[in-house]
């Protein structure tokens, strides 16, 4: 998946706290995928292949020479798996998973990729699954899912 050149999701704290790190980090080179973020990258896939209903059997699956073990799936998926259940414990919400959203003419290349875009009842549901270990991600007043929320109801086919 591409990413905004501009801002997306995951540096949207940056650029609102710095927007000149816009123009710095385009000079930048990019740097080569590490074997964490292809982990990420095979956590986020499996949860979405069992959210899109297209398949439960996930463990197995390999992405960039990274196995989707049982014991990541226990220590990772399931775990996902069980947070959505307290948010949608009678599984009514409707919800999309993997949604690009943008906030269209209003500021042209501003988009990100939203991991589950929900609705249960009046409520939205933002969620941006966090994989990794040792960094705790605030959920309250996260910029990541403000950005998701607020370019989610600029997009029409999500809003």
């Amino acid at each position: 998946m591409n990413h905004s050149d501009i801002v997306g999701g995951s540096t949207a704290k940056r650029v609102i706290s710095c927007p000149a790190s816009i123009d710095l980090v385009a000079k930048m080179p990019k740097l080569p995928s590490s074997k964490f973020a292809d982990e990420g990258t095979l956590l986020h896939d499996a949860i979405s292949q069992i959210l899109d209903c297209k398949t439960t059997d996930v463990v197995g699956m390999i992405h960039e020479g990274i196995t989707l073990t049982q014991e990541l799936y226990d220590d990772k998926i399931a775990v996902a798996l069980s947070a959505l259940d307290e948010i949608d414990p009678t599984k009514e919400m409707e919800f999309v998973v993997e949604s690009r959203v943008n906030f269209g003419d209003l500021l042209p290349g501003v988009f990100g990729s939203a991991d589950l875009l929900g609705r249960l009842g009046k409520k939205a549901i933002v969620l941006d699954w966090k994989f990794g270990n040792g960094v705790a991600v605030e959920a309250t007043e996260n910029y990541q899912g403000m950005f998701y929320a607020s370019a989610a109801m600029r997009t029409p086919e999500t809003a």
